[in-house]
């Protein structure tokens, strides 16, 4: 009777291990299609933006914003987006000076005039940081060359001079090494101890 009751309550160990294996199985194929699923969509949308087939959000939020204007108002503006950044500036000029010139410029013409003024100071300032930068690595290279120059130019020691140099530097090693096994007999040869070690 005791052998029977040990023999189903195996079985029913065994039962509940295999479950436990399927669910934790299941649960971790699940999650793996989920992230694999997520990957890939990133994936393709990162080759759709460099292809050209998709623009940017930031673009498209732009281009959403100069196309809604206030009062229900459609006003079609393209981007000036210029080969460098000096013509980018000159483009955002372009549509600024565009759309205050109208004889009684609206809400809208003004928003758009105080976007294109934002936009000119944000290029103006990725050209200014860009300038910083640039001579910034021009001063770093032009300090690497004197210094190198600087290298060149030094003389070496003569063989006499390198000889009294490396007899001073012996001689340096030879007086510390001294100076240390002399303290070092004054005290017994003991390792010093901090002084509270001393007062315990």
């Amino acid at each position: 009777m005791y052998a029977v009751s040990a023999h189903g309550a195996a079985g029913d160990y065994v039962q509940t291990y295999d479950a436990m294996r399927r669910r934790n199985a299941e649960t971790a194929y699940n999650r793996h299609v989920q992230y694999n699923g997520e990957n890939q969509q990133k994936v393709a949308e990162l080759e759709e933006l460099l292809t050209g087939k998709k623009e940017p959000e930031i673009l498209q939020q732009e281009r959403q914003d100069f196309q809604q204007l206030s009062a229900g108002q459609m006003k079609q503006i393209v981007m000036p987006l210029g080969k460098t950044l000096e013509e980018t500036i000159a483009g955002w000029r372009n549509v600024r000076a565009e759309a205050i010139s109208g004889p009684a410029p609206t809400t809208a013409d003004y928003l758009l005039a105080a976007t294109a003024s934002a936009k000119i100071m944000r290029t103006e300032a990725q050209i200014s940081l860009h300038n910083k930068a640039q001579t910034e690595i021009e001063e770093a290279v032009a300090h690497d060359e004197a210094e190198a120059a600087k290298m060149a130019s030094m003389e070496l020691p003569s063989d006499l001079d390198r000889e009294v140099q490396i007899m001073q530097k012996r001689y340096e090693q030879a007086i510390s090494s001294y100076s240390f096994h002399a303290l070092m007999k004054q005290k017994g040869f003991e390792i010093d101890r901090p002084s509270f070690y001393k007062i315990a």
